[in-house]
């Protein structure tokens, strides 16, 4: 999705903050759901030739908008279908106007709707607005040849590939990245009871806006993976999205070339760099991370900039990471991180701690490491206050600038070994992933691992002795399973890196870090703090 005007900020499907979702109950939903919707990815339809090409286009120009330079073509996606894109036709200039799309080919909705669809979109949570713009979807489907959507809708795909929500239950375990796949459980759990509480008790009724067509999981799910993989936030976050037809058939890339933008009515495409005919045109989707690629794109990037790898931070995580890395206190005893006031107090700051705490943290991005995550591990292996008086926390935040010696070498550690508490985790080794997927097979030993996962038999793992390592050939959804789940692997790897290398600039530097900081002498007045302060939380 993309906000035309604004920065590309995307809008959470689902909170992860929300996702305190029973196991048990996750996990029937997730076999009802997986079982109900696997139709949704088994074909995709694709553009029939040029009829259906012309059909499109045809479409938007009847509809008062205009198309020049540009036409569909099949980029020779993996199944024939979810391959086709925008290409051009001629040599474009830098700034030239493709697509006109006015106000009238916006799939979306608005008060001036039909009351019965507008009541059943006021179902729907705030949060999921692809379900409320997916409703809407399935309200122009039902209608067929009546609805002026129909030459768009019949080029919609069929069925939609390589979207989590439709993955058997064994690829689904192994993600194995709990932020993706219990927001899987949490969406199939909401289709599910969505689909049999609300949309299943329609037909026959007043309130039914699909005019007693039966509208069940199968097609509430592919509305959902089409509207999530293809609408633009052409007002802003707080608006209802829309589909922008012929535009999104645009394919993603962090060095676009072309844009969206908005005229005030309706919404135009621009090339943004020279194109040359059979260029394919590419739009940034915003700087997202591989969650929301995977999630609701079907597709990773390797090397993502916007990646990130989330943890839920305690102080636990950091005792757990001193633990693994043998990080030992002053008086040579392992590290035992209990929290005093004064700590407390500075990680309710860091909104790491308290009512108003927002626990989420990230490994990833320039500089490897949270900024919040560095600052709390300072200040919670810091032997006095004095080593933290006179920084603000943006300051304890920033990866070079150490507070002393001690200190950095005790926090680097710790996170070093948050890391590798994170990697071990995954039920293999990168090496191992990345050997399976230049193979296409995995070992029936990874795979048996993998499904003790799914069923929370994480304890009755059978070694890799006890199950023969018979190779079975990758499926496209395992496949992308584990291409997700090594671009996590590499940045916690490579955030050990770092970590590793900042310690050994840390043993070699002669610059004058000290080796403690200690409390202003009596008389004497104490560090100036900066202008920020203790109160002016950074954002990580």
């Amino acid at each position: 999705m993309l906000y035309v005007g604004a920065s590309h900020i995307p809008t959470r499907l689902l909170s992860r903050r929300s996702i305190l979702l029973s196991q048990k109950h996750g996990d029937a939903a997730l076999t009802l759901c997986t079982e109900r919707i696997s139709r949704v990815r088994c074909t995709v339809r694709s553009c029939s030739g040029s009829s259906s090409q012309l059909n499109l286009v045809d479409w938007v120009t009847t509809q008062g908008g205009k198309v020049s330079g540009v036409a569909l073509v099949n980029l020779a996606g993996r199944d024939g279908g979810s391959g086709w894109g925008l290409k051009a036709e001629t040599e474009i200039a830098v700034g030239t106007k493709l697509i006109e799309l006015p106000a009238r080919c916006h799939l979306t909705y608005s008060a001036s709707d039909d009351v019965k669809l507008l009541r059943l979109i006021d179902q729907v949570p705030s949060e999921l607005w692809g379900a409320k713009l997916a409703l809407q979807l399935l309200y122009h489907r039902v209608r067929g040849a009546d609805s002026s959507f129909s030459s768009y809708i019949s080029n919609l795909p069929v069925g939609v590939s390589g979207i989590p929500m439709f993955f058997p239950r064994e690829c689904i375990a192994a993600i194995e990245y709990p932020p993706v796949t219990e927001q899987v459980k949490k969406r199939c759990k909401w289709l599910f009871e969505f689909s049999q509480n609300v949309l299943g008790k329609l037909p026959g009724t007043e309130e039914d806006p699909f005019a007693g067509v039966s509208v069940g999981i199968n097609a509430l799910g592919w509305a959902m993976a089409c509207v999530t993989s293809r609408a633009f936030r052409t007002k802003g976050p707080q608006h209802p999205a829309s589909c922008l037809p012929l535009i999104d058939m645009a394919n993603h890339s962090f060095e676009p070339n072309a844009e969206v933008r908005s005229n005030g009515q309706g919404i135009d495409l621009y090339s943004k760099t020279k194109l040359c005919p059979g260029d394919p045109l590419l739009l940034s989707y915003g700087n997202l991370s591989n969650d929301f690629l995977f999630m609701d794109y079907g597709f990773v990037i390797n090397d993502n900039p916007h990646d990130r790898v989330q943890l839920r931070f305690g102080t636990d995580l950091v005792q757990a990471g001193a633990m693994v890395a043998n990080v030992q206190s002053s008086d040579g005893e392992a590290l035992n991180i209990n929290p005093t006031a004064w700590q407390n107090n500075l990680l309710m700051q860091l909104k790491l701690a308290g009512p108003e705490a927002d626990t989420e943290v990230t490994f990833g991005g320039p500089d490897h490491v949270d900024s919040r995550l560095l600052a709390a591990a300072r200040i919670l292996v810091a032997q006095e206050e004095t080593e933290v008086q006179g920084r603000s926390l943006e300051r304890l935040g920033k990866l070079d600038q150490p507070l002393n010696r001690r200190n950095e070498r005790a926090a680097l550690r710790s996170l070093s070994g948050v890391a590798a508490f994170s990697l071990s985790r995954f039920s293999s080794s990168m090496e191992e992933d990345e050997s399976a997927l230049l193979s296409g097979h995995v070992c029936s030993s990874l795979k048996h691992a993998q499904q003790q996962e799914s069923v929370g038999s994480l304890n009755q793992k059978s070694s890799q002795g006890d199950v023969e390592a018979e190779p079975i050939p990758l499926t496209e959804d395992m496949r992308l399973a584990l291409r997700f789940r090594v671009q996590k692997k590499k940045i916690l790897s490579n955030a050990i890196r770092v970590m590793g290398r900042k310690l050994q600039e840390l043993a070699k530097s002669s610059s004058p870090v000290p080796e403690l900081n200690t409390a202003p002498r009596k008389g004497q007045a104490p560090p100036a703090a900066t202008k920020k302060g203790f109160g002016q939380p950074s954002k990580a």
